[in-house]
C-alpha cells in the first residue's frame, strides 16, 4: 500500500509538470512577457483549461488517495498523512478559485490568500520534510531553490517584482521533488520497520 502511495504521490507531480508544460505550448503569451501572469491564466480560457485542470487535479487527487494508503499508527506517518490532505485541499481550492476568480474582486483575493496559502504551506513542508530522516543527498540544494523561490513569490505578491509565474514553477518544481523524496522514505523505512519487527 505505501508503494503505491509513493507511486501516486511521484505520478501526480509528474502529471503537474506534463501538463502545465502543455499550457506553455499552447499559450506561451501569458507568461513569457515582462509583467507576466500566473499560471491561474491557464485555467480560464478554453484553450489551456482542460490541461490546467489535470496540472492541479491529478496532483490534488492522486495526493489526497496517498494520504488514505499510507495508514500507518506511526506519529510520522500520520503527520504526513495530515500534510498530504492539506496540501491536497489546497490545490484544490486553486483550482476550484481559478475558475471564478476573474468574476469580481472579492473572489480573487479569495484566489490569491489560497495561492499564497499554499506556497507557504509548500514551503514549511519543504523545509519539514528536509529534516526527516530519511532525505537524499541533493535535498539540500533543492530546499535552497524553494526558499529562493519563496522569497520571489513574496517579493511578487508585494508588487516589487512581476515573475509570478516563474516563483510558482520554481517552489512548485522544487516542492516536489522534496515531497516525492520524503514519500519515498517514509515507504522505505516503514518497510524496514515492519519487517524489523515482524
Amino acid at each position: 500500500m505505501k508503494t503505491r502511495a509513493a507511486t501516486d504521490i511521484a505520478y501526480g507531480q509528474i502529471g503537474f509538470v506534463l501538463f502545465l508544460v502543455v499550457c506553455v505550448a499552447l499559450h506561451p503569451g501569458f507568461v513569457f512577457k515582462a509583467n507576466e501572469g500566473g499560471m491561474s491564466n491557464y485555467g480560464i480560457h478554453i484553450k489551456t483549461a482542460a490541461p490546467y485542470t489535470l496540472a492541479l487535479g491529478l496532483p490534488a487527487l492522486l495526493s489526497y488517495r496517498a494520504a488514505r494508503l499510507i495508514g500507518e499508527p506511526d506519529p510520522m506517518a500520520r503527520r504526513f498523512q495530515r500534510f498530504l490532505r492539506a496540501y491536497s485541499l489546497l490545490l484544490a481550492l486553486t483550482l476550484l478559485s481559478t475558475y471564478i476568480y476573474s468574476l469580481n474582486e472579492a473572489l480573487r483575493d479569495v484566489h490569491v490568500v489560497v495561492g499564497a496559502a499554499l506556497i507557504i504551506l509548500e514551503t514549511g513542508g519543504g523545509v519539514w520534510m528536509y529534516t526527516m530522516p530519511s532525505h537524499r543527498r541533493g535535498d539540500g540544494l533543492i530546499l535552497t531553490i524553494l526558499l529562493v523561490g519563496f522569497v520571489l513569490a513574496a517579493l511578487t505578491i508585494v508588487g516589487v517584482l512581476h515573475i509570478l509565474f516563474v516563483t510558482q514553477v520554481v517552489t512548485g518544481g522544487a516542492f516536489a521533488f522534496l515531497l516525492v523524496h520524503a514519500t519515498q522514505g517514509l515507504c522505505v523505512s516503514s518497510m524496514t520497520t515492519g519487517s524489523a519487527s515482524g
